[in-house]
């Protein structure tokens, strides 16, 4: 026979299990697709988009990308350098990379998880918008972030 003691540590018990599985890390937007690899898992990526910033005479947008192991079939990652022009945002430089499985994982350095863009220093006020799309499992997710302002990088 259960008592009411038991009930409120078994019912204690589940609710510390639901949020230690369903806490996230941070504010970095997410998504989840399908298992990586043919592995049926999850696999989770992430974009962190940084602030543009002067680099010999130029405005470089960079933005660094991780997955969780195995990584996924593949990575998509669009990076956007742009400016603002009143009244929205024109970009002014952009490249896409692709990459895949234990590539964009932490088993590699951060350096070589990092992609840039660049253009000719000018005055105004600069952003760095990355869209990525994740293949897995045959299925894409999207997913995109914007990185702060910056007012006359250079």
């Amino acid at each position: 026979m259960m008592t009411l003691r038991n009930t409120v540590i078994a019912f204690f018990l589940i609710l510390a299990a639901i949020v230690v599985t369903k806490t996230g890390t941070g504010d970095t937007p997410r998504t989840t697709s399908g298992g990586g690899s043919g592995s049926g898992g999850r696999v989770v990526c992430s974009v962190s988009p940084q602030r543009p910033a002067e680099k010999d005479g130029r405005i470089v947008a960079a933005t660094q990308f991780r997955c969780d192991s195995p990584g996924p079939d593949g990575l998509t990652v669009t990076v956007h350098l742009q400016r603002s022009d009143g009244g929205g945002w024109t970009t002014v430089a952009k490249d896409t990379f692709v990459s895949n499985s234990v590539n964009t994982t932490r088993e590699k350095s951060a350096e070589s998880r990092t992609r840039r863009v660049s253009a000719a220093c000018a005055g105004g006020t600069f952003r760095t918008l990355v869209e990525a799309s994740v293949y897995d499992d045959k299925r894409s997710t999207p997913l995109s972030k914007v990185s702060g302002e910056r007012r006359n990088p250079c």
